[in-house]
């Protein structure tokens, strides 16, 4: 072809001839001499052409026969590897000469053919029937993604391709999807909140709509794509992550699901929330977010949602990780050697406790009321009041709170609700109660509280923690439904406003003229 860059009908010849001697695509040993004419044909041809040049031809045929050669010599070299053969050599040469090509084609063809690249690129794995072969497939699209500039249409693409076949071949679904959620670990991938969120939002119809089958190969592809969300979520940014988190916080309740996915989705979002970086609470959370979780989770009145609403409220607001210390109520004395850790007091996060201390009163009350029969729902609610108390040591949150368990004490008293469920609440309303006397070393609220506990202890142990599927109460202590063991509203207030008081005077005599931030 000398130096000159051939005529259009010269390429197409040549492309042709190029095309029938990488057939057919396999690796039959008896083809090996037509592969390495194609690869020195091609080889030549790229040298000889320009950008330009080359998107004037047919790029279905120059992506075909460069797949089909990386693919020939790279599991040429493969084989040549494992066997220790002598012509290891030779194999490599071949391989760094088809890789080259590919490399070449995929400058000349990016970004304007880009889409074109990735949809011809699938196609060939499909009727090569490579998607077995997930690590080799993963390369070649690793190698794309980073020609394609990181853009999210790769796994956009494969998305819809195995949305096109996961009913009519599940088994390769999986391959596919398996390969989806190695390249969303790429640094290559460069995140965009634009096209992100749609992109999570057709995860999530697929998570819980089109694979809601029973068989379990569809189970296991389900698997799969919770993989790909989770691996979504560590790969985005913590701006990022608050945003998926909200887009699938408006899906969850909006689309109509079923409790297996229900919980699904809310480990999901909680496997988000554990991710999410959480500052300061008035900084972290967006307009709005705190009363979409509050209102249509927590205030649900469907159970299930309730209980999740409780578990990813309790999860963002957990800054210093105590969970597994909060999972059922107990009782905090006052030289417990409780390992959970306390939160600095911070004026803008009492700032955020009163601005949705209305909200908090009224959704977590409501939530008791609603769910008193179900253990799991009242440990959740005391998992997230306990996070306030802890993460936001102040007066505020302490009256708060207590303000709260007032009328859930009041509730179980006063309404027609099982013996059990009563039980249950009145110990959470204890536990709380003592958490705040541990959390502020408060002598004066702690001698009531512990006075309560005696008596309870003595005539009624049912009513403290722990929580218990089933009672066996003596007859000797049948009668435990007497005012002695349940709090008083005016003590309680009185403890807090004596001790926080107390702490306010001791601070001014320490800073005078400094404006107290106790309570």
């Amino acid at each position: 072809m000398g130096n000159k860059t051939p005529s259009s009908r010269v390429m197409v010849d040549i492309l042709y001839q190029i095309q029938e001697l990488c057939k057919p695509v396999d690796l039959n040993p008896i083809f090996h001499s037509n592969k390495l004419v194609a690869l020195k044909k091609l080889k030549i041809f790229l040298n000889h052409s320009t950008k330009e040049t080359l998107q004037k031809c047919d790029s279905n045929e120059i992506i075909y026969s460069s797949l089909s050669l990386i693919y020939y010599f790279g599991m040429r070299l493969k084989v040549e590897k494992l066997s220790g053969k002598l012509w290891l050599c030779f194999a490599t040469k071949q391989f760094n000469t088809a890789e080259e090509i590919f490399h070449q084609v995929m400058e000349f063809l990016h970004p304007e053919h880009g889409e074109l690249v990735i949809k011809t690129t699938i196609r060939f794995f499909s009727e090569v029937s490579l998607w077995t072969l997930e690590n080799f497939v993963a390369q070649i699209l690793e190698l794309i993604l980073f020609y394609n500039n990181g853009k999210i249409t790769l796994f956009n693409v494969m998305l819809t391709d195995i949305h096109c076949i996961v009913f009519s071949d599940i088994v390769s679904a999986r391959h596919r999807t398996r390969v989806l959620y190695e390249l969303l670990k790429s640094k290559n991938w460069v995140i965009d909140s634009q096209h992100l969120l749609p992109f999570v939002t057709r995860f999530l119809n697929f998570f819980t709509n089109n694979v809601s089958h029973k068989r379990p190969s569809f189970q296991h592809l389900k698997k799969g794509f919770e993989v790909c969300l989770r691996r979504i979520f560590e790969r985005a940014s913590n701006k990022h992550k608050l945003a998926i988190v909200n887009t699938i916080l408006h899906w969850f309740t909006m689309v109509n699901i079923d409790k297996e996915n229900v919980l699904e989705v809310a480990n999901l979002i909680d496997y988000a929330a554990l991710l999410y970086e959480v500052g300061r609470y008035r900084e972290s959370f967006q307009t709005g977010f705190i009363h979409h979780i509050v209102k249509k989770l927590i205030g649900s009145t469907d159970a299930l949602y309730s209980y999740c609403g409780c578990r990813i409220l309790a999860r963002f607001f957990d800054r210093h990780k105590n969970c597994s210390y909060l999972i059922v109520p107990t009782i905090y004395y006052e030289f417990s050697q409780v390992p959970l850790k306390v939160g600095e007091y911070d004026r803008s996060d009492k700032a955020f406790v009163r601005e949705h201390r209305e909200l908090f009163h009224d959704y977590f009350v409501k939530a008791f009321e609603t769910n008193h029969f179900n253990q799991a729902n009242i440990e959740a609610l005391y998992y997230v009041m306990s996070c306030l108390v802890l993460e936001v040591p102040c007066g505020l949150t302490a009256a708060a709170v207590t303000c709260m368990v007032m009328f859930v004490q009041d509730f179980a008293i006063t309404t027609d609700i099982p013996e059990k469920c009563r039980f249950w609440l009145h110990a959470v309303v204890l536990s709380l109660l003592s958490l705040i006397c541990w959390v502020h070393k408060a002598p004066e609220l702690y001698r009531y509280v512990n006075e309560i506990v005696s008596r309870r202890a003595k005539d009624a142990p049912q009513l403290n923690p722990p929580l218990l599927d089933d009672y066996k109460i003596d007859n000797e202590r049948a009668n435990w439904n007497k005012d002695t063991l349940f709090f008083e509203d005016w003590e309680l207030r009185y403890g807090l406003w004596k001790h926080f008081r107390s702490s306010q005077k001791c601070l001014k005599e320490r800073n005078p003229g400094e404006k107290s931030t106790i309570n």
